[in-house]
């Protein structure tokens, strides 16, 4: 009986197997083959066409790069717009003091620093005590002083016994005795006192000379400086000029500038000047003219910087322009880079007109308010070429 059992089990775990085996082939035949993966909307989510990570391509004048592929180039861009300016010239000048807009305070005499009032920065106004300073002597001029302040008293004492003496015998006594010894009086307590007052004159204020900034200093309460030692300087950052050297063949140009701007070298700063003058004097070692410009308003333009002094001149009606550094070549054919979306850029040719180191002016391919790129244009390039 048992075996029989078993047997039928066997049989009947042949028939399963078999039938299930026959399911699967009829799904394997009849089903369509699987589709690719697919996120929502049907973006491939896979690598890009052109293979480069975070830059993929659209139209075939087109770029698309994600915010943070541009912030990693750090590419710049800036809006299309009219000008009548343009830079004819770049001059290298540095940044001096205008007329009243630098003071500097000296050490009237040798002497001990007793107070400092001032920080570095601190505003003051002109007249402001900034520090004190007590005068020293040499050994030799304190022997000298106390030599000559006691024999004043000595001349005083006698000055006095003598017109007291006269004044007790004024009846008998000659009249131009005792004015004399009277005129003697006078005369020796005035040195007395000049001696006797020469302590506390040896106490000097140091005021501020003109209203502005204090600049870096050294200086410390107790310190000994000498006569004639710069001990502070105030400043006015609003009262600045800059000087330019002018050469032989950037005379017309600056003769007939319309506005001048001055940069920092770094950039970073810019201020627009007016002429104060354009010396008629050359230079004999280097043949140039010195122009000077008045800096118009605050800045952080600083003595002493180096600084670009573009000399614009005015067009005829205004054009529109671009940084020289949006404008690159595609092809053997000016072109710029066009911001049409937050991540997209279009490749555009141009027909630019004049042009300088600074701007270039753009007779066909722009309309104003368009954004362009002005800042390493060569990394969408690259990419424009391999995509």
């Amino acid at each position: 009986m048992k075996t029989s059992q078993k047997l039928s089990f066997r049989h009947w775990k042949a028939t399963s197997l078999l039938l299930t085996t026959l399911l699967c082939g009829l799904f394997a035949v009849f089903l369509p083959p699987p589709r690719p993966l697919e996120a929502h909307g049907g973006e491939d989510h896979g690598e890009t066409a052109s293979g480069a990570p975070g830059v993929s391509s659209g139209a075939p004048d087109e770029v698309i790069m994600p915010k943070e592929s541009q912030f990693l180039f750090e590419i710049r861009t800036q809006l299309v717009a009219s000008d009548t300016l343009l830079t004819r010239r770049t001059l290298l000048g540095q940044v001096t003091a205008a007329p009243g807009g630098e003071g500097r305070v000296v050490a009237p005499q040798t002497g001990r620093l007793v107070s400092l009032n001032v920080r570095v920065g601190q505003n003051v106004k002109a007249g402001q005590v900034l520090a004190v300073l007590d005068q020293t002597l040499a050994a030799t001029e304190q022997i000298g002083l106390a030599t000559d302040r006691a024999n004043a008293q000595a001349e005083l004492r006698g000055a006095q016994q003598d017109y007291a003496r006269l004044k007790s015998i004024e009846d008998i006594a000659a009249r131009k005795d005792v004015v004399a010894a009277e005129l003697r009086l006078r005369q020796a307590r005035q040195n007395a006192g000049i001696l006797n007052n020469q302590s506390s004159q040896r106490r000097a204020e140091l005021r501020a000379p003109i209203t502005g900034t204090v600049d870096v200093f050294g200086l410390a309460v107790g310190q000994q400086v000498n006569q004639g030692d710069e001990l502070l300087r105030v400043i006015n950052p609003s009262q600045l000029y800059v000087q330019a050297q002018v050469f032989a063949g950037d005379m017309s140009q600056v003769n007939e500038a319309s506005r001048f701007v001055i940069e920092g070298l770094q950039g970073g700063t810019s201020a627009t000047a007016r002429l104060v003058s354009f010396s008629n004097v050359v230079n004999p070692v280097n043949q140039a003219r010195e122009l000077v410009l008045s800096v118009q308003g605050s800045s952080a333009l600083r003595p002493g910087q180096s600084v670009n002094v573009r000399v614009q001149t005015s067009g005829a009606a205004a054009q529109l322009a671009v940084p020289t550094s949006a404008v690159t070549d595609v092809g053997g054919r000016p072109a710029v880079f066009v911001h049409t979306a937050p991540e997209v850029f279009k490749l555009r040719h141009i027909r630019p007109g004049a042009a300088d180191d600074q701007q270039t002016t753009i007779a066909e391919g722009l309309t104003e308010g368009e954004r362009v790129v002005t800042q390493n244009t060569y990394q969408l390039k690259s990419v424009y070429l391999n995509q």
